[in-house]
């Protein structure tokens, strides 16, 4: 079961990005839940706008969950088919339910600015990406453990909800 909220179900008509921001508020947002990793996919694939940049801080091996340096610090890495982007997702596994993973096909160039992220060690120096998307560009940041991604955009051809449900569901 794939839900999709539009704007219009929050407060102030806000649906806001989690761990980055844009420089330019997109003129479509979405908060699609779904099925662990598979909706996500369905999105992507059948979006079909590649090369995507996957923008993460996960870590692979344990023994650096403890390092703040590469905990915090974010990797951009370019995809070009859905496979690869299976690729990476299979990498995070489970992780994807305590890191940051957004996804984009905007060519622009990503910038960084410095926060002080609020941790169970206290307030740390932490990067949030900030995002520029031009026309027809999108955004996707994955909330909730992974069950949930918001989508900002700046394309037509996802101006409704129906248009939304109708790319993951194809």
């Amino acid at each position: 079961m794939v839900d999709i909220d539009d704007r219009t179900v929050f407060e102030n008509n806000r649906i806001d990005f989690w761990v980055c921001d844009c420089i330019t508020e997109p003129e479509y947002m979405y908060s699609v839940d779904g099925e662990y990793e598979t909706t996500l996919i369905e999105f992507w694939k059948n979006y079909n706008r590649f090369p995507l940049k996957v923008i993460h801080n996960f870590v692979r091996e344990m023994d650096d969950l403890d390092n703040d340096d590469k905990v915090y610090r974010y990797q951009i890495e370019e995809v070009h088919s859905i496979d690869e982007l299976k690729h990476i997702l299979d990498d995070v596994g489970w992780k994807l339910t305590l890191e940051d993973f957004i996804i984009t096909n905007s060519s622009k160039e990503i910038r960084f600015k410095k926060i002080d992220r609020e941790t169970l060690k206290g307030k740390i120096p932490a990067q949030c990406p900030l995002f520029e998307l031009g026309p027809g560009d999108t955004l996707t940041e994955v909330i909730i453990h992974g069950h949930s991604f918001l989508v900002g955009t700046n394309d037509s051809n996802l101006s409704t909800k129906e248009q939304v449900k109708k790319i993951v569901l194809s």
